[in-house]
């Protein structure tokens, strides 16, 4: 099974991306890619069965804030954990971020849905009072999931908006 990946060029800002193939099992190409779209979906649908299990209603996928977490997950990937979500006020759309990054020694595991998986499952394990899942569990409707990786480290972001 080939993996479809977006890879998120360096002018990255435009929403310009590039499609590129890489082996099963996370693999990655010189440059980084960004995550397969069956990755980012899935991290929509886990987010909402959480929320399920909580009464929370489920939250409505958003290609603009995937775009918009896409290009995040790059730029924290070489900078530092909601970089990008700070330095730009959630451009606009996103109230609410969530972060399982590089620098926190996040890797691939298996393969993406499962480390998205287990990035999910940390968000939730911090309980009520912990910022993942109060997020996690906010009044928010849309959310969009972006990935980034390179080398066998990843970086997974999640933003919320309405």
């Amino acid at each position: 099974m080939r993996w479809l990946l977006l890879a998120c060029l360096v002018a990255c800002d435009s929403g310009s991306a590039a499609t590129v193939d890489a082996p099963p099992g996370g693999g990655t190409d010189a440059q980084g890619s960004a995550g397969s779209l069956t990755a980012k979906q899935f991290c929509v649908s886990e987010t909402n069965r959480y929320r399920a299990m909580n009464s929370k209603p489920a939250l409505q996928e958003s290609a603009q804030l995937e775009a918009y977490a896409d290009t995040g997950a790059m730029h924290d990937f070489t900078t530092s954990p909601h970089d990008h979500f700070s330095t730009t006020s959630g451009g606009g759309i996103a109230f609410a971020e969530n972060e399982c990054p590089q620098q926190g020694n996040w890797t691939v595991g298996a393969d993406m849905v499962s480390t998205v998986k287990d990035c999910m499952k940390a968000f939730y394990d911090e309980g009520p009072g912990g910022g993942h899942y109060d997020n996690m569990m906010g009044n928010y409707a849309s959310l969009g999931c972006g990935i980034y990786y390179s080398g066998g480290k990843i970086t997974i972001v999640q933003d919320y908006g309405n």
